[in-house]
């Protein structure tokens, strides 16, 4: 089996314990090796994301989960219940296969697929570059979940009086029927292995579909699912969704790319992890080390103990 062209010990220190760690090596963003490695080892034996279902021709082998479109490419590939696990129960309030697409955007972003995942699974960054998010979601909340496959994943509070993620907090559209109290006051942050970013709503759903161009450049269409009903509202418009997350999405994939612009520097070196803010990035980076170390499908993130803890718990205890 042919290994990742990483020093291995460099990956070593990835898969330390939480607050020893580090990040990935620079060339796991920068080097055409790997990302060749990566499309054998990680995409070809796993399955990917190619939309949602219906909206493209069938594919043999193909698998339809939550109304999204599956294949894998290697038949000997990872099996969909261990790749997937408890994710689809932890959805299925929001029945995302009754939900409609309104809205789709695509971009190409100069940065490498893994740093959209990891600029995902943090808010360390957002005080200092969402100040529209930062008026609708406090960026120090959010708890652990339990997660059995390959995903990273937690949710976000929303503030009182906001409905949703939009410019005024206000929402356009219905609340999806059947969600919990808490689910209404709520926002998901789904980071599934390889290539598919879900984002739950009291109202809607975004997901993010991310395709690797090259080392530096990644394709992703976002798209916005609501539910049949809002659709059905007499002036219904997406906008207020769509214009919000267009708006933070291009401020991310600025910060994404000036990270790439970094890995490629001759001094970068990759440091360790906030143990307040980075519990999602660590998991995201130690399942992709373990994927190198192991020349296959990575297993199952592990989650550190201390993401089993409300960040601003953390935060006004230290």
């Amino acid at each position: 089996m042919r290994a990742v062209p990483i020093d291995r010990d460099a990956l070593q220190r990835c898969v330390d314990d939480f607050g020893l760690s580090h990040g990935l090596p620079g060339e796991a963003y920068t080097s055409a090796d790997v990302l060749e490695w990566e499309r054998e080892r990680f995409f070809d034996r796993s399955w990917v994301c190619l939309g949602r279902a219906g909206a493209h021709r069938r594919v043999a082998g193909q698998i339809e989960r939550g109304g999204w479109t599956f294949v894998r490419r290697d038949p000997g590939g990872v099996d969909p219940g261990e790749q997937f696990g408890n994710l689809w129960e932890h959805l299925e309030a929001w029945e995302p296969e009754r939900l409609v697409v309104a809205a789709r955007h695509s971009y190409e972003i100069a940065a490498n697929w893994k740093l959209i995942h990891e600029n995902y699974q943090e808010c360390y960054h957002c005080s200092e570059i969402h100040p529209e998010l930062c008026t609708v979601t406090p960026p120090d909340s959010g708890y652990s979940i339990d997660i059995r496959g390959r995903y990273v994943a937690g949710p976000m509070d929303l503030y009182d009086g906001v409905e949703t993620m939009s410019l005024d907090g206000r929402s356009g559209g219905v609340p999806i029927r059947g969600l919990r109290e808490h689910q209404l006051r709520e926002v998901g942050y789904f980071g599934v292995f390889p290539n598919l970013l879900i984002s739950p709503h009291p109202d809607y759903v975004l997901t993010h579909r991310l395709e690797p161009l090259a080392p530096d450049r990644t394709f992703v269409e976002c798209e916005w699912l609501f539910p049949p009903e809002a659709l059905e509202l007499e002036g219904f418009d997406p906008a207020y969704a769509v214009e919000f997350w267009d708006v933070t999405n291009r401020e991310d994939w600025a910060a994404c790319e000036s990270l790439q612009r970094a890995a490629a520097s001759r001094g970068h070196r990759p440091g360790p992890m906030s143990t307040v803010w980075e519990g999602g990035v660590y998991m995201q980076v130690r399942m992709i080390a373990d994927g190198y170390l192991r020349g296959d499908v990575p297993s199952a993130p592990a989650q550190p103990e201390s993401t089993s803890y409300p960040r601003r718990e953390l935060l006004h205890g230290a």
